[in-house]
């Protein structure tokens, strides 16, 4: 099985040396148009995965702040939503999108803070700085304003990310929420036809403006492992995706810790997708703490639009397709980047990694811990079946049932939910020709109430009907008999 993925990152949206949604998303579709003559060709992707800084986000005490975010959250949104539509047949389920750290309203962080002044004893100066310090402290130091501040409000600190989660619910149409208690916000987004699956973390707990480390919340990050772990998922490759890198300057400390990547290794995950640093990368991350030898293969996007004064010196504007090949476990990263001065109307092409020398890097997957059993698909399809059919949705049920009707155990669950559902006609689709006795009888009843004077003709010349010594069979068999005769 082979098949893409398009990474972009750090869109950072807002009013300022904006690009219009049309035009960007036009000379992506350009490019795609492209990949079959490139050299290597390149894979048209299927899936999308967006990490984080949606937008540019406000700055502090901005008066019309409600009014800018939304109008920043209506572009992202404008954008997310053409996307899904143009390259993945409207399907958002196939777009994945993410928080970052620009994705906060600073007014909701301020509204969470109280001022603390400098004490004059340099005993409570120490303590004050010991306390900042230490691990999920909510003291919080602005060089800005050469002053500490200290978390008071938990509930409003959670609610600098409400306008990225509104955006989030409406763009899912209400599918999916982004949840604002910081152990909750980890999402799943399955690909069973791919045999792939992406879980997507915000690398923004207790991250702010004051406090630009990176970091998973514990229980998310747990809770992460054990959905990757699930039955459902054996044997197929997982991913997770965040925003922050893993690496950073001496000088610099807006970037996670990798010790929070372990966990996510040691589960299972072969993949990681980031964005945050503004430059496309690819290395492997190995599991450090035990005899386990599984890696993760870390791929970073650069920004797709940001302004020109928030790149990086030399690194130009630039996005991911990253080809999935399951048959050798095998990928490769091919960097799309910005080949014109023109920011405000973008062309792309061809990028450039300096360890190969070249557009695209190679690399290989690690397996899945567990190979998926043969029969497990069946299994995991009766149950979803038999759980449709206990609630009563019988179309629900139909649409599992109908892709494994082959199945003597899913044949029989089929007949009792077109039975309950009483639609005849799909009655007669699903079910010619019967297998069993009951099949012929429903099938029959079928046939009588709506059949066509050939279907009618058809059904008695079914070899299994008029072979069959059942007497209700025979009895329907007679009846359809009759309807000819007249």
């Amino acid at each position: 099985m082979r098949f893409s993925i398009l990474h972009i990152s750090d869109l950072h949206r807002d009013l300022k040396d904006e690009i219009p949604n049309k035009w960007l998303l036009d000379s992506l579709s350009r490019d795609f148009e492209q990949f079959d003559k490139q050299d290597p060709k390149i894979l048209k992707p299927s899936i999308c995965i967006v990490s984080g800084d949606l937008v540019y986000g406000i700055a502090p005490y901005l008066e019309n702040a409600d009014k800018e975010l939304k109008h920043q959250y209506s572009q992202v949104e404008e954008f997310l939503v053409e996307l899904s539509d143009r390259f993945f047949c409207g399907n958002r389920e196939c777009v994945v999108i993410l928080p970052g750290n620009h994705d906060v309203c600073f007014n909701d962080l301020m509204m969470s803070l109280q001022k603390i002044e400098i004490p004059d004893e340099s005993e409570k100066k120490k303590q004050l700085v010991t306390e900042l310090f230490k691990p999920n402290s909510k003291i919080r130091w602005s060089w800005s304003d050469l002053c500490f501040f200290k978390i008071i409000d938990n509930t409003k600190y959670n609610e600098r990310f409400h306008y990225f989660a509104t955006m989030y619910e409406h763009f899912y149409q209400n599918r999916r929420k982004f949840p604002l208690a910081a152990d909750e916000q980890l999402q799943v987004f399955d690909f069973p036809h791919f045999s792939f699956c992406i879980v997507t973390l915000n690398s923004c707990h207790n991250n702010d403006p004051f406090h630009t480390a990176g970091a998973f919340h514990p229980n998310a990050l747990t809770n992460a492992c054990r959905e990757i772990q699930k039955t459902e998922r054996l044997g197929w490759i997982a991913a997770a995706a965040w925003h922050h890198n893993i690496v950073g300057g001496a000088m610099k400390n807006d970037y996670m810790d990798p010790e929070f990547i372990q966990p996510l290794i040691d589960a299972g995950v072969s993949l990681g997708f980031h964005g945050h640093q503004n430059i496309s990368d690819c290395f492997d991350e190995r599991y450090r703490l035990g005899p386990n030898s599984r890696k993760m293969t870390i791929i970073s996007a650069s920004t797709l639009c940001d302004d020109p004064k928030n790149l990086v010196p030399g690194v130009p504007r630039s996005y991911n397709i990253i080809e999935i090949d399951t048959k050798d476990w095998s990928g490769r990263l091919h960097q799309r980047q910005m080949v014109n001065y023109q920011f405000n109307m973008p062309t792309w092409g061809p990028g450039h990694f300096i360890l190969t020398n070249s557009s695209f890097f190679d690399f290989k997957i690690c397996p899945p811990l567990k190979t998926r059993p043969v029969q497990l698909d069946l299994q995991l399809a009766l149950e979803r079946a038999d759980k449709c059919i206990g609630s009563q949705q019988w179309l629900e049920a139909l649409a599992v049932l109908e892709t494994i009707k082959e199945d003597p155990i899913a044949r029989t669950l089929l007949v009792r939910a077109l039975e309950e559902l009483g639609d005849r006609r799909r009655t007669i689709a699903t079910l010619w020709p019967p297998l069993t006795n009951r099949e012929a009888v429903t099938l029959g009843g079928a046939v009588l109430e709506c059949g066509s004077q050939k279907e009618a003709a058809d059904f008695i010349q079914l070899n299994f009907v008029s072979s069959s010594k059942d007497a209700s069979v025979r009895e329907i068999l007679k009846r359809v008999g009759e309807r000819c005769q007249k």
